[in-house]
């Protein structure tokens, strides 16, 4: 039997639903705000089965039963954001195959690593402009423009949109229901504008694909967009965000790695696990009744992926709360796992990689400053999991 968490009760990006979710057992049941009630797999084991069969467990809102039967309430944030969605990471067998493999070329190992030149001048830039008296803030000026100008580039998009398109993600993950027309609208234009005069970016690739190959339809390719401008630098923001601040608050860890007793490709993983980005991901639906953890689940119910529980599940980790950059292995499922796992897995660790030693090394008097309402959830999604503010100083008083 499941246990039930009632998240309407909680600040939904502080770490106490963590606690609560992997209390509850390897399959909660939550209540969501608006008592909208759904899934939750918690532990690695289970929630890793489950990512690795995507027979079993599908992708795409018109799967969801109490949706299909008028149960579910339509104006549920959730519900807004599922509903019509139909990009590659809603999509299922032979459609995510060929929807993924417009994609997959452009985000192999070797084409990444292609990119380093440019991240690494980007990062130096930044670092230029944080080298002042007074206090900054690290997210803002730091974790937050390095993505996002290089998704920007990737997809062909003048930079000065960079805002709206940070706009879109975060009316997208707090649930605003008014936010698909203004997005599809500013996409279609993206798309319209690269068949006029394509160029060497990922929105040209995806808009040949479809006109010219005929490998994806015209509504793909603007959900496929979608899914790129949402998952293209929010995540990545928010894990350089939170590696800043787990370092900044275990000197002891940061000492290691300054000190060359620990390597940065190791210190990346363990803040990909220890304080993911990525909280709760929605959703996958059982294509039959099934059984996980013992808890029976019928077809056709939402189940959300508990990242963030997962990564710190005991049966997995030794002492999973603590935070250890000389902790061996990947292992994490911060990029998910199976079929679906992120595209953007090696460009995220790219930058991670690289801005992170950039910036201990530029600034080695580099220190917090925040309250505790500046390193607060950011929002009341449960989706996302990263600080509202990173204030600090990068020159002593």
């Amino acid at each position: 039997m499941a246990h039930s968490v009632q998240l309407d009760d909680l600040d939904l990006d502080s770490p106490d639903i963590r606690t609560r979710l992997r209390a509850a057992g390897p399959v909660a049941r939550i209540i969501l705000p608006g008592g909208l009630a759904v899934w939750a797999v918690t532990s690695y084991t289970e929630l890793r089965q489950v990512l690795a069969d995507p027979v079993t467990f599908v992708r795409g809102w018109r799967n969801w039963r109490a949706l299909a039967t008028g149960e579910a309430d339509r104006a549920h944030p959730l519900v807004g954001m599922l509903a019509g969605v139909e990009s590659m990471a809603a999509s299922n067998g032979t459609d995510h195959r060929r929807a993924r493999s417009v994609l997959q070329a452009a985000f192999t190992s070797g084409r990444i690593e292609r990119l380093r030149p440019r991240v690494r001048e980007i990062i130096a830039d930044l670092l230029r402009r944080l080298d002042r008296p007074g206090r900054i803030d690290l997210k803002a000026e730091f974790a937050w423009p390095l993505p996002v100008q290089i998704i920007c580039e990737l997809l062909g998009v003048d930079k000065g949109r960079a805002p709206f398109m940070g706009d879109i993600t975060t009316r997208v993950f707090s649930g605003d229901p008014t936010v698909d027309d203004d997005a599809r609208a500013f996409l279609g234009d993206l798309a319209g504008g690269k068949r006029e005069a394509p160029g060497d970016d990922l929105t040209s690739v995806l808009v040949a694909a479809c006109d010219r190959d005929g490998r994806i339809a015209e509504h793909e390719l603007v959900d496929n967009l979608y899914l790129l401008v949402v998952a293209g630098f929010e995540t990545t923001m928010g894990a350089l965000t939170n590696g800043i601040r787990a370092l900044l608050t275990h000197p002891d860890q940061l000492e290691l790695l300054r000190g060359g007793r620990a390597s940065w490709k190791r210190a990346v993983e363990e803040i990909l696990r220890w304080d993911t980005s990525v909280a709760l991901l929605p959703a996958v639906f059982p294509a039959r009744d099934v059984e996980i953890g013992g808890v029976g689940i019928p077809a056709g119910d939402p189940i959300l992926l508990a990242y963030s529980a997962a990564n710190r599940d005991p049966a997995a980790w030794d002492a999973p709360d603590r935070f250890d950059v000389t902790r061996a292995g990947r292992g994490h499922l911060a990029f998910g796992h199976g079929v679906h796992m992120c595209l953007g897995a090696p460009l995220a660790r790219l930058e991670l990689g690289e801005a992170l030693p950039a910036l201990f090394h530029r600034f080695p008097d580099l220190r917090l400053e925040g309250t505790d309402e500046d390193l607060g959830p950011s929002s009341t999604s449960p989706i996302m999991n990263h600080p509202r503010r990173l204030p600090a100083r990068t020159r002593p008083l």
